[in-house]
Order: C-alpha cells, then structure tokens, then sequence
C-alpha cells in the first residue's frame, strides 16, 4: 500500500513524457517509412505554384541534397561557435570571477537578453543590417544577408546562454586551487591552467547549446534563404511534399544530433570533477586594480552597444513615419510619431500577448510538473536517468519544425487535441521541457541524503516526502525553471507557428507574418511592445535564476 503513490506517480511520468515526447517521435519514425509524395498545392490549405515549389524543394546547388544540407548546417554551426564562444566564455571570466567595473549592469542586461526569442533578435538585427533594414539611410550596405548573416544573429542570441552556462562552471571552482596555483604561477596561467581546465565541463555545455541552437531554429535561416536541415524539413512540410517527405529529411539528422547530445551529456557527467566543499560556497573575485574601471568602460561601451545596437534600430524605425512616396518625400523621425506607432502596436499585440501569456502559463505548468517528476525519480535511479538524458536528448535534437510537425503527425486523428488549443501547449512544454530540467537537475540532484533519510526513518511515505520535504528545498529552483519555461513559451515559434489552429493567434506568430513585409515602423512598434512584455517576465525569470545560480551552496 505504501507503494502505491510512487508506483502512480512513476505511471504518469511515464504517461506524461510518452504523450508529449515518445508518441510523437514514433510518428515521426513511422511517418518516414511511408513513401513521399508528390507536391500537394493543398497541403498547407493555402496555394502555391507548383513549378516555384518544385525547384526550391529539387536545387541542389551542386551537390547531392543531403550533402548539402548537411554541409550548409556544419558551416552555420561552426561559424556561430567561432563567434559566440570565445566572446562569451571571455565575458563570463570577466563577469562572474572578477571585480570589473558595471558587471552587475551587463549581467542583468544579458540576462534579460537571455529570453528574447530569435524572430525578435532576427526582427532587430536585419532591420539594421540586412536587407530588410534602413541603414542604408546612413550610407551602410547591408551585410547581415545570406550564411554571415545567420551565423551573426544566432551567435547574438546564442551569446547570453554561453555566457551563463559558462558563468555557472567559472564560479564553482575551488578557491584554494587557485590560491595555491598562485604561488606557482602568475594570475593569467592559473585562469588557463586551473580555473578554464575546471569549468570544461560547464564551457562545453555551453558549446552543445550553442550548436542546438544554430541547428535546429529555422527562423533567420528561412529569411536569409540558407537551406539547413531544419530549414529543410520546415520548406518539405509547408511547400506541398507532405508529412512522409518531411519526415523522411527530419529523422536523419534527429538521430545523428539525438545521440552526439547522449553521447556528449554522458560525456560531460564522467568528466566533470569531482568539486571539493569549498567549490560550493563563494568563489575567489579576482581583483583588477587600476584596470577595473576601464577595463568596465570597455565592456560596457562594446556589449552595451552591441546588446542595444538593434534596440537603437527599432526605436528609430518606429519613429519615423509620414512621407509620401509620390511626392519623393521620405518618413520623418519625430516623437509623437513614434508614441502613435508604440500606441497602434500596444492594441494589436494585446490579444495575441494574452494568448501566448495563458498557453505559454499551462505548458510550463506542465513541462515543470514532467521536468520535476523525471528528476526526482533520476535522482535514485541509474535507468531514470537514461531516460532523463534520452529526454533531453530527443527534445534538444529535433529542431522546432520537426517538433511541431511530430506532434501534428502524432495527434491529426484527435480532433480535441489537433484543432484545439492543447496542441500548442504540447508544443510550447516540449520545446521547453529540457530547459526546466537542466534548471532542476543541479539542485534536486544536490538535495541532501541525510534528510530524506532522516524523514524516511521518521514514517514518511515517499509521496509525503516529495510534499513536505523535497518540494519546500527546490522550490527557488522550481520558480526559476517555471518562469524560464514561461518565458521560452511564450516567444516559441517554430514549432507553433506549423500547428497553430485558426483561432489561435500567438505574439511570435504575428511578428513572424510582419517579418516577410520589411522591417517598417509598424512591425518595430510591435517588436518593441513585445520586447518590452518579454523584459518584465524576464525580468522575474533572471531574479529567480539569479537566488538558485549566485548562491550554490544554498541551492537546497
């Protein structure tokens, strides 16, 4: 009978990850087995030109499709590496682990530049430096186009998640380590040869997020027309080849992509080191001296900038309005032009941001609810943990594309599902359940045994333990991964933005349609509005994360 409520809660785990990640991947399997079809000019319930489809679906640039697509992929992956992660693993060392001027400023900029979802980073950056944008009005030409142009605003999105990942390993290396390295050694061997070596693991945890990102989005390579795999499978499914056909490009590269995150997670937790006590509590803040300040000014004058640059952009588009074209008279900046356009924008968004707001409430509901469940039972079990990493692994493999069309292969016969609301919510938990795992992970993992012991000895059953005692300790840590769910959900777009019912209109979506008609004023006054409700429920996000990341030896 004691057993009864761990068995019931083990079964709905098991219910709740099959329902929305293993049911949905054998559909997708399934579905690439079937043979593909010809182009279907109703398939997406709206017409295209066939001969157009066929010849985007058919180039091959040379090269036997799947080698290109693969090398297309390779080369947005490397080059966002090689921009994003020397600049963010410098910036962590420089923002966790010393005393440098305005850190405390960039940090909370950085996180808050953490949630903002890649069509609003896209919406920024090409509309100052692509061709979509108007600073040529300046005398620049654009250069953000085509494969620099994506490797430049995923690298962007991507920088803040290197820099926090990063952060986290800087900060729990033992400081006696380091002193005694000191005695050895100058300042700068021991950052290389002790506290770099002891964050590896942390630094390539940041890497492997990086090359999910750069992977698996679709969102700046469909507007710079850079054909990636997840570009790929999103041009098979909406331009007429049918579900077989993108099934058929998705799998492949899911498989390939699923097992490096296996092998690569299973990787990262033997190499890890083992931390000493110390590693736990406050780490050394290496001291800068006369350095501090300018070493701070320069910070903030170039990531300052480069954070705000595109903010600038949209600030300026959205104010300039008026013009006649046929008179040859250019939109002019002024105030009130730019209040009219955030007011205009404010009334359009607020419809589709209460309805990402309410969905994006029940899919972290869920996926924290799943994400905390599957780590609790891991926490004691070698065979939940394999299936916590193949969680992980299959949902941050599949790019968000394939995700979305998973779920719509998986559920098209449930009417209450498929043509109901529910289906973006499965999408918006999926696309955020590794998130909230890797935010619980640490401190459910890190929950003493002592005390469970201890409240095991006192007659707890297992379902009063998890209420009464493991609840109350993870709680911070539960905040924090609800909001980060919370906020991720609510900017998701691939995967929602194929699978949405009619009806159901989503901030992102909206962008996403404003987005193929040039960054004007009025799609720089939504992006702006939306920004700013992203800022606030970021903001709480960043508080919660910051009380679980700042004080790891506190973390329980």
């Amino acid at each position: 009978m004691r057993n009864r409520p761990g068995l019931l809660g083990r079964f709905l785990i098991l219910a709740g990850l099959s329902l929305l990640v293993f049911w949905p991947a054998a559909a997708t399997i399934l579905e690439a087995a079937r043979p593909t079809t010809g182009l279907d000019a109703t398939a997406t319930g709206s017409a295209i030109d066939p001969a157009a489809t066929e010849a985007v679906a058919t180039e091959t640039g040379g090269l036997a499709r799947p080698a290109r697509l693969a090398a297309e992929t390779l080369i947005v992956v490397a080059g966002t590496e090689a921009l994003a992660l020397p600049i963010g693993v410098l910036l962590a060392l420089l923002l966790f682990r010393t005393d440098v001027w305005g850190r405390r400023f960039l940090l909370a900029a950085l996180g808050l530049a953490l949630f903002v979802p890649l069509p609003l980073h896209a919406t920024a950056w090409l509309g100052a430096f692509g061709d979509a944008g108007r600073m040529q009005a300046f005398g620049v030409r654009p250069f953000l186009v085509g494969r620099l142009g994506v490797i430049v605003v995923t690298a962007m999105a991507a920088l803040p998640w290197v820099v926090l990942l990063s952060g986290v390993g800087l900060r729990l290396v033992e400081p006696e380590l380091e002193e005694s390295a000191l005695l050895e050694m100058p300042a700068r061997r021991v950052w290389w040869k002790v506290t770099l070596r002891r964050s590896s693991a942390a630094i390539a945890a940041a890497a492997l997020a990086v090359a999910v990102l750069a992977a698996g989005d679709m969102t700046v390579t469909d507007l710079l027309q850079v054909r990636t795999y997840a570009e790929e499978a999103y041009v098979q499914f909406t331009l007429g080849r049918g579900p077989a056909g993108a099934a058929a490009v998705a799998v492949p590269p899911l498989l390939l992509l699923g097992v490096g995150i296996a092998l690569v997670g299973r990787a990262l937790s033997r190499i890890a080191p083992a931390r000493l006590a110390s590693g736990f509590g406050r780490s050394r803040i290496w001291r800068l001296g006369r350095w501090r300040i300018p070493v701070g000014v320069l910070l903030l004058l170039l990531v300052g900038n480069l954070i705000a640059l595109p903010l600038y952009s949209l600030v300026w588009r959205a104010g300039r309005v008026g013009g006649r074209a046929t008179l040859g008279q250019a939109p002019s900046w002024s105030p009130s032009g730019f209040l009219g356009t955030l007011a205009s924008a404010a009334e359009e968004c607020r419809e589709p941001l209460e309805t990402s707001a309410a969905l994006a409430a029940a899919a972290a509901t869920f996926a924290v609810a799943l994400a905390w469940g599957l780590c609790w039972l891991a926490r004691a079990s070698r065979a939940w943990r394999g299936v916590a990493l193949l969680v992980v692994a299959l949902t941050l493999a599949a790019p968000g594309p394939v995700a979305g069309m998973a779920l719509l292969l998986a559920y098209r016969a449930v009417d209450w599902i498929y043509d109901a609301p529910a289906i973006v919510v499965l999408a918006m938990a999926a696309r955020t359940l590794p998130y909230a795992v890797l935010v619980l992970w640490p401190t459910l993992r890190g929950l003493p045994d002592e005390v469970m012991d201890a409240a095991a000895v006192d007659g707890l059953p297992p379902a009063a333990i998890v209420r009464r005692v493991a609840l109350p300790l993870s709680r911070r840590a539960t905040a924090a991964a609800w909001a980060t769910s919370f906020v991720l959900g609510l900017g998701e777009l691939p995967a929602t933005n194929l699978i949405a019912p009619p009806g159901v209109s989503t901030i992102s979506a909206l962008i996403w349609s404003l987005l193929h008609t040039g960054v004007e004023s009025h799609l720089a006054g939504v992006a702006l509005t939306t920004l700013g409700a992203i800022a606030l429920a970021g903001g709480v996000a960043m508080l919660l994360l910051r009380k679980v990341v700042s004080h790891p030896s506190r973390r329980v």
